[in-house]
This record gives structure tokens, sequence and C-alpha cells, in this order.
């Protein structure tokens, strides 16, 4: 995650601070360190156990290693049968189109989710984008909240990523009393829209008819040469008595066009 998204997941577990959470994809545990130490409990979902995550490091976790759609489904049953709610999710595992669908509408799903904050990584990748436009929000009652571009995520420049888009939140809030389901996508383009448009003007070769900050800097500083020109012409004895004439020519002007 970048810094802004380490920000974002930071604040969101410190004001909340979860009884329960989940984290579907831990990797290496980065996220998993921020989720464990603000929240009592949580369950962590990942194909494989990597060296950095171990019991010793993160003791109120309990791990989960396999395929988070089949052990997922299990374990919300089971925290169901002991009427547990669920806090805090982060989905950042399977990163195709029907595996994000399928976590989330597990989650949702669920009797455990009524009131639910759940952060979506990724969402300005196409896959994980493709998954989350599938799902039928207004099916789930308990949703109050839904913003696919919660945090923008970011248009790699070079690297093995080259040209491809990855990062961002989404964010869904289930109860929390905000009415009905907003899907805050009405009054503004969609990130993806945005960066797809960027990518396709610039293959055409196309000028963005925007100045560089460059020349605002410098069109800014022109305009301040000019604005201390005129100041000093207003200032000067010479405008001072020339004004009678200034105010002669105006009311002439005047008359004539009478």
């Amino acid at each position: 995650m970048t810094l802004d998204e380490r920000a974002a997941l930071e604040a969101i577990l410190v004001s909340m601070k979860p009884s329960v959470a989940i984290e579907i994809g831990t990797a290496g545990g980065g996220s998993l360190a921020r989720i464990s130490r603000h929240s009592t409990a949580v369950h962590s979902f990942d194909l494989a156990q990597h060296l950095e995550v171990t019991a010793e490091r993160f003791g109120n976790v309990t791990f989960h290693f396999g395929d988070s759609h089949e052990l997922l489904p299990a374990l919300l049953d089971r925290l169901a049968e002991a009427e547990t709610t669920i806090d805090f999710v982060l989905v950042d595992g399977d990163h195709s189109a029907h595996g994000v669908r399928r976590d989330l509408e597990d989650l949702l799903a669920s009797p455990c989710t009524e009131s639910t904050v759940i952060l979506i990584h990724d969402t300005l990748n196409e896959r994980v984008r493709a998954g989350l436009e599938q799902i039928e929000w207004n099916a789930f009652e308990k949703v109050s909240f839904v913003d696919f571009d919660f945090l923008t995520g970011r248009l790699f420049r070079d690297g093995a990523f080259r040209d491809e888009l990855w990062g961002g939140f989404g964010l869904v809030i289930t109860g929390g009393g905000l009415g009905e389901p907003a899907i805050m996508r009405v009054d503004s383009y969609e990130a993806p829209e945005i960066f797809d448009a960027f990518l396709a003007a610039r293959t055409r070769g196309d000028v963005s008819g925007r100045p560089t900050y460059h020349e605002i800097a410098h069109l800014e500083h022109q305009v301040a040469e000019l604005r201390r020109y005129v100041t000093a012409i207003v200032r000067s004895r010479s405008w001072r008595l020339t004004t009678p004439l200034r105010q002669a020519d105006k009311l002439a002007q005047r008359i004539l066009r009478r």
C-alpha cells in the first residue's frame, strides 16, 4: 500500500477500534499489523502463510490459509451462530472480477455484517472494478453507503506496472443510518474513466490544452509585474497632475453620447 492508503487505513481503525475484524489477503502482514494493533480479535485469510506472518507476531489473529471462497463462508456461519458482529473488513485478496464479487457478496449476505465498515483495496484496477460493477448493491438493504473511489489509486508511469491501474480504496458501510443506498458516482466521473481518457489521449499524441506548471508560474509572474507597473503609474506625480484632464475627457464623452 502507498503511504496515503496506509494513513487512511490507520485513521479508520483508530476511530473505530474494532472488536472483530477480518482481512482477506494478508501477504507479508503489513496491513494486518495495523488491523491487529487496533482490533480486539482478527481473522486473516490468505492462500499460504508467509514467513513474516506468525502467531508470535500476531497474538490476537486467527489465521485461515487456503481459498477464501471456501474458508470465509464457513467462518461467517460460525460467527453468525455465535451472534458475533464484524466491525471492520479489508478486502484485498482475489483480484479477479469473480473473486472480488464473491468475497463481497459472501460478506454482505451474512448476518454478521449488519453494522460494518468494508474497505476494498485496488478499486482502480479494471478487474477489481468489473467485480464491483457486477454486484447488485440495492439488493442488500443493510448497505447504506458505497463509494468505489473513496481514495483514488494511481497510474504507474514506469517499471513492471507501467500504464497499469492499481491502488485506491473503495468504501462500503452497512447500517449507520445513512438511509437509502448511495453509490457516489452521480455527479462526478469515475476514476477509471479519467485515467482511461488520459491514456487514450497520450496514445493519440493529443495536447492537453492546459498550461504547464512552468507556464502558470511564468504567467503569474507577468501579472504581478504588470500590477506593480500600474500601481507605480497611478501613484506617480504626472498621473495626479493629469487627473483633471482625464475627468474632463470622460465628461466630454458622456455629452457627445447624448
